[in-house]
């Protein structure tokens, strides 16, 4: 429904030195026809004829890249004209940097935005980035991500090319410059993923936190646990599973028990219940 609008997106890119590799895994719709259509020879259109899941395809759209960068954009989503230019222009900056990030903003109509991925919305951090991700400074955001091939083949295949993990596998091995602009454009509707799995995305969220807890001080462990504790109530809260809710607010306060934004949710949900 919406593959020939991002397509459209790449297009109108002033950087115009790149080459758009669409591999189809395995739909069933009319996705090859409309391709066909567009006549524009840096576009390939690749089928590899067997299921291989979102990372299979990406790492087949690697494969067949020639390209020093490697960007990733879904079916669904747009580019601001002037992405590709200032992510390469960042890289051209910080020649020790492996990889770019961008700013970018929620949408379900166009140029209506819901929520930014960053509060700042100008200027660039440049560095090392892993601690940046768990203070909230680096949104790890696949169709934001721009990548030297080298730094893909060093991990290829070790993580998942559609999750954080993959991100911060990368962070923890080059540094990076991110660059708070809003230059993504993510489209919410009803039959994305990541709507679709919400639940499942943010457990991940949280064992990834976990995960690196070794490697993070303890007080930014905390913090960054207490956030995403929070974040996962309010998503409950907005689908109506308030005494969800009211347990992950719980294991907020767990996290940081001087704070009074969890008891503050947690009265909210549950007013919400007894009036229902």
């Amino acid at each position: 429904e919406y593959i020939i609008e991002s397509i459209e997106s790449v297009r109108n890119q002033t950087y115009k030195n790149w080459e758009l590799l669409v591999v189809d895994d395995s739909s069933e719709d009319n996705t090859e026809e409309l391709i066909r259509l567009i006549k524009d020879e840096r576009i390939q259109f690749h089928k590899p004829g067997k299921k291989l899941g979102l990372t299979g395809a990406r790492y087949e759209g690697i494969r067949k890249a020639k390209g020093a960068l490697i960007a990733f954009i879904d079916s669904d989503d747009l580019w601001a004209p002037t992405k590709l230019e200032k992510q390469v222009i960042a890289l051209q900056e910080y020649p020790e940097a492996g990889f770019s990030l961008t700013g970018g903003y929620n949408f379900r109509k166009f140029n209506e935005p819901l929520e930014y991925f960053y509060k700042q919305r100008e200027g660039a951090k440049y560095g090392n980035m892993l601690t940046a991700f768990f203070k909230s400074e680096m949104a790890a955001t696949m169709p934001s991500l721009t990548v030297r091939i080298e730094c893909m083949q060093t991990g290829q295949g070790s993580k998942e090319v559609d999750s954080v993990e993959f991100i911060l596998d990368l962070a923890s091995r080059f540094k990076a410059v991110v660059l708070y602009e809003p230059l993504l454009y993510r489209r919410l509707h009803d039959t994305n993923y990541s709507s679709i799995n919400w639940a499942k995305r943010q457990c991940q969220g949280l064992q990834i936190i976990k995960s690196y807890k070794s490697r993070l001080p303890p007080k930014l462990f905390a913090q960054s646990l207490f956030r995403s504790y929070i974040n996962f109530g309010e998503s409950y809260l907005r689908h109506k599973e308030n005494r969800k809710a009211i347990r992950q607010f719980f294991n907020a306060w767990k996290n940081n028990p001087f704070s009074m934004v969890p008891l503050k949710k947690t009265a909210k949900a549950i007013l919400y219940i007894f009036r229902k």
